[in-house]
């Protein structure tokens, strides 16, 4: 182990539930993938299973795959003209539409039939996963797309000679006719034999997968996708990674064990960590990891970044701080666009945000200044495993963007929704509780009176007690009643609850 490499893939495994992977480059953190135990539905997986209902409205369909949440499958995600593998799969004869009319999820599926699914994108929130019946099954090299007949290069690489290249390489292994098949990006430069090999794997795997859809009942698990360590390992090591470490024995004998099998380049770059000193703690990962939490994210030049997420929108503000360049506004604007271009690309892999992203830079009235942030914006967004558009800046200096986004955000991983503010970040002032005490005391006690019991925050009680003790003895007095502010630990900080001492009823707000 060697702490001066420049790329390093570092695997966290100790705690089994949950799994860490992390990679850097000159000591910086650039990819971070975290996978939590115990989740159903997970990217990749294929299952058997039965649609449940039609929703035409949604031109989706909703699909049964043995979870608590059925599936979403849009009619754009649906194999024509009835879901595809009908040699695998019970289907009823069903009238296909007409020639030259688009069919709709009402021409393509029925309740009660079976379907071959892929999750494309894992439950979020109170949504079910996102289905394809595309099925697309990823190797070291290759991937294997049974549904189609196409064959073709990632559109990751760009340029066009490999691509050609690439794509002869694929004619010369002469792969079946009936299934199509893409190169990966970790293809090239492979010779004939590596990629013949992946070829079979794949072949070997989808014929295993057809075994299994025909001999099981749907709702069935058809194929699960490998655990963190063993994907990561296969579609994020490429050549560039220096140093392999991975701090848990029984994991690092099954990466050597890949390696040996898949990529056997990379055995000599494997090590298993055994220092005392956790292995995120000795190479900075994990004061890096609880920057990335943070709402705002400082630059080095003194500018920052502030960045709010919704479940469907991330909106990005970028402010200069203290950060002056030169002796003109317009190039201390341009330097802190730029360098916030490059951050942004960097949180968006980190956090994983997805959807619509809006960024709002700070106004340049050069055409050519915006011109010089987009390109730096769409360079940075080229390290991004995920699809992304960049579309131009406009006048008001607001970027629109796009990203694919499979999984959980890392926030939706790694949090849950704060109970007592429900997500906004924000609790009533205790100025603002007192008088809302004191207007439901009011309400109530004109309709009853008695001994009635207000329950609080501990934190709360006090200060209610002294500011409104003049209020409430004035209504105690009116209404003939007796009322006790008591704490309760239970509650929320601007959460209240009444209490009549001869039946209870609750009330929280």
């Amino acid at each position: 182990m060697n702490k001066d490499v420049q790329h390093r893939m570092m695997m966290n495994v100790v705690d089994p539930e949950e799994i860490r992977v992390a990679i850097t480059h000159s000591g910086r953190l650039e990819e971070l993938y975290i996978e939590r135990g115990g989740g159903e539905f997970k990217y990749g997986n294929i299952y058997k299973g039965k649609v449940q209902n039609i929703e035409p409205s949604l031109q989706a369909a909703f699909i049964d795959i043995g979870g608590k949440k059925n599936g979403f499958l849009h009619v754009s995600d649906v194999v024509p003209p009835f879901g595809g593998y009908d040699d695998i799969l019970k289907k009823k004869k069903r009238k296909a539409p007409g020639k030259g009319k688009k069919p709709s999820i009402e021409d393509m599926l029925a309740p009660g039939q079976e379907v071959l699914v892929q999750v494309t994108r894992e439950s979020v929130s109170t949504k079910g996963p996102s289905l394809t019946t595309y099925i697309s099954l990823p190797g070291r090299y290759l991937v294997l797309m049974p549904a189609v007949k196409k064959r073709g290069v990632s559109r990751k690489i760009r340029d066009e000679q490999e691509r050609a290249e690439l794509k002869a390489a694929l004619d010369m292994l002469n792969p079946p006719g009936d299934h199509g098949f893409i190169i990966r990006t970790a293809g090239m430069g492979q010779g004939k034999e590596e990629l013949e090999n992946d070829l079979d794997y794949l072949l070997r795997l989808w014929d295993a997968i057809v075994k299994r859809t025909k001999s099981v009942k749907a709702p069935s698990t058809i194929y699960q996708e490998s655990d963190l360590v063993i994907r990561a390992i296969r579609d994020y090591l490429y050549g560039d990674i220096e140093e392999l470490l991975i701090d848990g024995g029984e994991e690092y004998e099954r990466a050597k064990e890949f390696l040996h099998q898949a990529m056997p380049e990379f055995e000599d770059r494997l090590h298993l960590y055994t220092y005392s000193e956790p292995l995120f703690h000795y190479y900075g990962v994990e004061e890096e990891i609880g920057k990335i939490i943070s709402r705002t994210v400082n630059l080095h030049s003194g500018g920052s970044i502030v960045i709010e997420q919704t479940e469907a929108l991330v909106a990005i503000d970028v402010n200069t701080g203290k950060f002056r360049k030169g002796d003109s506004t317009r190039e201390t604007i341009l330097a802190i666009n730029l360098e916030a271009a490059e951050e942004i690309a960097r949180q968006l892999r980190l956090r994983d945000l997805g959807g619509l992203i809006m960024v709002d830079f700070i106004d340049m009235e050069s055409a050519g200044d915006r011109k010089k942030v987009e390109e730096r914006m769409r360079v940075a967004m080229r390290r991004d495993r995920s699809r992304a558009t960049v579309l131009p800046i406009s006048s008001l200096g607001v970027m629109e963007m796009t990203r694919q986004r499979f999984r959980q955000s890392l926030r939706g991983t790694l949090f849950t929704v704060c109970p007592s503010c429900g997500g906004s970040g924000l609790a009533k002032s205790p100025d603002v509780l007192a008088l809302e005490v004191v207007r439901r005391l009011r309400a109530m006690l004109r309709e009853r009176s008695g001994s009635l019991t207000v329950f609080l925050h501990p934190s709360m009680t006090l200060g209610v007690s002294n500011s409104k003790r003049g209020a409430i003895s004035g209504l105690e007095a009116e209404t003939s009643s007796i009322v006790t502010i008591s704490p309760d630990e239970s509650l929320a900080l601007d959460a209240m609850r009444f209490e009549w001492d001869s039946e209870h009823r609750d009330i929280e707000e």
